[in-house]
């Protein structure tokens, strides 16, 4: 009769409401051992209730199939019989649900559990209408459309208030980007809002910072290469001022020191510019390096062979050492220029009569290469910024010394491309050791 789910669901539960009252009112007859006659029993008045809430009749009937309690008082004393009342009689059903008309029908019998068998001793018998069963559920289903109504206006709210709220957070950030884009970069946009838009912002924040980061990395770079290259042309500039307002009367010794020191600044020039050249072609993609399988170890000892006229200047010891023979794929060229750097700056920042250690050992997959040497060290508070371009620990010291301030940072950009790692250990007064760690393999 019911196809909607929910309907014949609410509709079985009342049925099994009606079939429980019937039930517990069996048990209550046979407690009173069917004495129902008399109008004035406690019993018979509460079935009248009980039929009254259910708008309804009940009829009690005893195993005789005699009436002893209708509500309505037709069928009272006399015999009930047909095909219902037989089988609950003969023990054939324990319930029966039938509808007739407008009204639906409900037959439990009344059961003796005395002893260890049941004996059936009659039945009782509900008739409610259908129209208040139907009434009822209808009703159930009616507060369920309700409260599903009031659900999904709810739902619609809460979204349309999410949706506003967002579509304003995201409108606030276009605005705020756009005015950095307009040229502001050195502003920020304001966390606020839902989690995911505030995870937005601070990605978007993060990114400007290194932006910026960059941009104030260039500036300063492109200030430092401006500074380095007008230095020499400053002090050319000078040497040559001076001579011409001597004329001719410039003494032929000083005038042959005077382009000494034009040629020792014009070769400062040139140092800058090749070293600036290299630090360029190294910050390009390292799809460009030349990769090739090379003994590290002859590659050492050229390397320290061509700087030994260099250290016998100030009689610096230069000293090898390696552990066990190493090849690795490099590019010979570019690494090459890397170990001269830290060699080099060994001798360039060491004692007269002072020593330089080099020594090379190797695992399974990565060779080490460590550069140690007697020298001034470096102060603990600049040996994080001696990486930097143009850094220099004492500025004087590097001029003195031929010193661009770009060596190191071009030895860790040699180092990077190779997927390896430069660290750095120095006292001031007792030497600095470089500990180059690089893989024994390329990977691209």
């Amino acid at each position: 009769m019911l196809n909607d789910g929910y309907r014949q669901k609410t509709y079985d539960q009342k049925v099994d409401s009606v079939v429980s009252q019937c039930s517990w009112l069996g048990d209550q007859v046979v407690g009173v051992d069917f004495h129902l006659d008399d109008g004035s029993n406690s019993l018979s008045n509460q079935i009248d209730e009980l039929a009254a809430s259910m708008n309804g009749r009940i009829i009690v009937i005893k195993n005789n199939y005699k009436i002893i309690k209708d509500t309505h008082t037709d069928f009272q004393s006399r015999f009930f019989l047909n095909d219902n009342i037989l089988d609950v009689m003969d023990g054939k059903k324990t319930r029966i649900v039938s509808e007739s008309g407008k009204y639906i029908e409900v037959m439990v019998p009344i059961v003796s559990k005395a002893g260890k068998q049941n004996h059936i001793l009659g039945a009782v018998q509900a008739t409610v209408p259908s129209e208040d069963m139907m009434g009822a559920v209808t009703e159930m289903e009616h507060r369920r459309n309700m409260l599903l109504v009031a659900c999904i206006i709810c739902g619609l709210s809460m979204a349309m208030i999410i949706s506003y709220l967002l579509t304003r957070d995201l409108k606030k950030i276009q605005r705020d980007v756009d005015f950095i884009a307009a040229g502001h970069e050195d502003e920020s946009i304001e966390e606020t809002g839902f989690l995911e838009v505030r995870s937005i912002v601070q990605r978007f924040n993060e990114i400007l910072g290194r932006m910026q980061t960059l941009e104030d990395s260039r500036q300063e770079f492109v200030s430092n290469v401006s500074h380095e290259l007008k230095t020499p042309m400053t002090s050319m500039k000078v040497l040559a001022d001076s001579l011409i307002q001597q004329g001719d009367q410039v003494p032929a010794e000083l005038y042959r020191e005077f382009m000494q020191d034009i040629v020792a600044e014009i070769d400062r020039e040139n140092v800058i510019i090749s070293d600036l050249l290299s630090l360029v072609k190294l910050d390009k993609k390292a799809a460009q390096l030349q990769i090739t399988t090379v003994s590290i170890n002859e590659l050492l000892e050229i390397i320290m062979k061509r700087l030994k006229p260099l250290a016998l200047q100030r009689n610096i010891e230069l000293i090898f050492e390696s552990f066990r023979p190493v090849t690795a794929e490099i590019d010979e060229v570019k690494l090459s220029l890397g170990l001269t750097n830290l060699i080099e700056n060994g001798i360039k920042y060491n004692k007269d009569d002072g020593w330089i250690r080099v020594t090379l050992n190797a695992d399974h997959k990565y060779f080490y290469v460590k550069v140690a040497d007697s020298g001034v060290g470096i102060p603990e508070d600049c040996q994080d910024q001696v990486f930097d371009r143009f850094y220099r620990v004492d500025k004087a010291r590097s001029r003195d010394t031929g010193g661009t301030g770009l060596g190191l940072a071009i030895t860790k950009s040699v180092v990077s491309l190779h997927n390896g790692e430069i660290k750095l250990y120095s006292k001031v007064g007792e030497g600095t050791t470089f500990t180059l760690r690089i893989p024994l393999k390329y990977k691209g």
